[in-house]
């Protein structure tokens, strides 16, 4: 099954979740807010229109990454990056909803739903067989620098069974380590560069982000995205390990989906959903044009395998 590309561009980091009969699209895509688009296929999917609001929530633009899981009380919860009001830091927020259609409001009004003293992003929630959940995210690299690095690092935590708490320390689950997540020092986004040569800042940037948890046989597999996104460098790895919290060992075949010529640039930040067969699909952005690498990228979708070695294999080409 090669990847399937649709029609929804000028967005980022898309999640599907599939309830009663439906598919839900969010991602990245309104400074105003979080977005969400529906329909009867993960292919086939409307614009609905903005289901988390930015004039009610705590923070006040950069609404990205959003995911959202249906709680055993049959509430919806998503987990969302934005600036925070109070400093201008990127931060996760988290939201509640009685529909998958919002409109979500902030767990607690105008409050991020942590601060541990950096900037974080892209936050994932992974629901374990036995019901306890986590939490994995990022701490950004705009404000986490290490040896002079601006470095994305992947951390976890326990969740409250409500999903609106951490409830462990974090721990850091992934880190940038292979080669090929180098590929962007220093970072190509020219934006991104002068912001920080503005403040006299480095500009060698290193990422591991977007994680991703899926369970088989057993086994975690956590799936993230390494260099710029808007590099045609930008591509996924995985790791894996015994447990939720790990410790993860990277697979060293990576990266498992990456750019193709002439077709497909810059696929990644990815994330996982069931269909309505009970199959594992995988949802990822890639640049909308594959020979002009941006920030405006197109929501795609591919097959999940694995291998009788337990390998993870994206079925994108």
């Amino acid at each position: 099954m090669k990847y399937t590309a649709t029609k929804i561009t000028g967005i980022g980091d898309p999640f599907v979740l599939y309830d009663n009969g439906t598919y839900y699209m969010y991602a990245t895509h309104d400074n105003n807010g979080i977005s969400v688009w529906k329909g009867s296929s993960p292919k086939d999917l409307e614009y609905v229109g903005i289901c988390y609001r930015g004039e009610d929530s705590f923070g006040y633009e950069c609404f990205w990454a959003p995911e959202v899981v249906k709680r055993a009380d049959g509430r919806f919860v998503m987990h969302l990056t934005a600036r925070d009001r109070r400093d201008g830091i990127l931060r996760t927020g988290v939201a509640v909803s009685d529909s998958p259609e919002g409109t979500f409001k902030d767990a607690v009004a105008g409050s991020a739903m942590f601060d541990i003293g950096t900037a974080t992003i892209d936050a994932s929630c992974f629901i374990d067989d036995d019901g306890r959940a986590y939490l994995f995210f990022v701490k950004d690299c705009s404000t986490n620098i290490i040896n002079g690095i601006h470095t994305s690092q992947i951390f976890a935590a326990e969740l409250s069974s409500d999903l609106t708490r951490l409830v462990s320390e974090p721990v850091l689950i992934a880190e940038p380590s292979q080669e090929w997540e180098t590929h962007s020092l220093p970072a190509p986004t020219v934006g991104l560069i002068e912001d920080f040569e503005s403040r006299g800042e480095k500009t060698a940037f290193l990422w591991n982000e977007g994680p991703s948890v899926l369970k088989h046989n057993g086994k975690y597999y956590l799936t993230y995205s390494a260099n710029c996104f808007d590099s045609r460098f930008y591509s996924v790895g995985y790791a894996v390990a015994q447990k939720p919290l790990g410790p993860y060992i990277k697979c060293g075949d990576n990266p498992i989906m990456s750019y193709i010529e002439g077709e497909l640039s810059g696929p990644g930040h990815n994330s996982f959903f069931k269909n309505e067969r009970g199959e594992t699909l995988c949802a990822f952005h890639a640049h909308t044009y594959y020979d002009k690498p941006s920030g405006d990228r197109r929501y795609c979708f591919c097959g999940v395998s694995f291998d009788k070695d337990g390998r993870l294999k994206l079925l994108y080409k």
